[in-house]
């Protein structure tokens, strides 16, 4: 009995010190501890296959470099063969240069008597004929000039055809060996390259052409001018005229008067 009652008095004191006890040291909560373990190794995880995932795209964009790599190596860099067309066959200054004299030049040097004198290599007669004595005729170089400057302008494209003929010729025979270059041709930056040269050719060919056909127009252009130039001048001929034969009937019927006694005086 004693001895039961000793082992209650003891469990009474145990608990006794357990509620002082438990306000002094902290409670661990063990299940919440695993929890939060388990999540840090879940995070971890992720992280894990997160890098795993940006080492294959890395792994699988070198792939894609290589294999551009290997496509420019075997079908040439687009952009280094467009900075390359650096044509053999023409430069700035061919593709800048002037052919011919200028209207101003042409204007400028005209030599009003020489027309009468050309005959174009003997396709025209000469026009400086002598008077019926024998002597020289003195013309006016004013009414002569319009039809020198005419000629020089067909002299002029005459050139302008002569100095552009060889040319065309070469321009021609590099277009015929760029079309056939392009037939054999195996990669794409050959192509665009081949493609860009003959861009290239074409307008000069074109710009050539233009040329001619301008100095052409040139020389119809002067033919219209002198006619128009003609017309205006026969038609202030005309008015000229009509105005001395209205002076002169005037003049006329004044000394008609004078000469009749009968007719008063005004």
């Amino acid at each position: 009995m004693k001895t039961h009652t000793r082992l209650l008095a003891l469990f009474a004191l145990a608990a006794a010190l357990s509620g002082k006890m438990s306000g002094i040291l902290p409670v661990t909560d063990a299940g919440n501890l695993v929890n939060n373990q388990i999540m840090h190794l879940e995070t971890i995880s992720q992280w894990v296959n997160s890098i795993a995932q940006l080492k294959a795209q890395i792994e699988q964009l070198k792939n894609q470099v290589s294999i551009q790599s290997d496509l420019r190596q075997w079908a040439g860099d687009p952009a280094k063969a467009a900075q390359a067309l650096m044509l053999d066959v023409l430069n700035t200054s061919d593709l800048a240069r002037e052919y011919g004299k200028t209207r101003d030049a042409i204007a400028r040097n005209a030599n009003s008597l020489g027309i009468l004198t050309d005959d174009d290599s003997g396709v025209f007669r000469n026009t400086d004929q002598p008077d019926l004595d024998g002597d020289a005729v003195s013309h006016d170089p004013t009414l002569y000039r319009r039809f020198t400057v005419l000629n020089d302008r067909q002299q002029n494209a005459r050139a302008v055809a002569d100095a552009t003929h060889d040319r065309i010729q070469e321009l021609q025979e590099e277009i015929a060996f760029t079309l056939t270059d392009l037939k054999s041709a195996s990669t794409d930056a050959e192509v665009q390259k081949l493609n860009g040269k003959l861009i290239v050719l074409n307008g000069q060919l074109s710009q050539i052409e233009s040329t001619r056909r301008r100095e052409v127009d040139e020389v119809v252009l002067q033919q219209i001018a002198n006619e128009s130039r003609q017309q205006e001048e026969q038609t202030a001929a005309a008015e000229l005229r009509a105005k001395d034969d209205y002076i002169s009937s005037q003049r006329v019927t004044a000394f008609m008067r004078t000469l009749n006694p009968c007719q008063p005086r005004n």
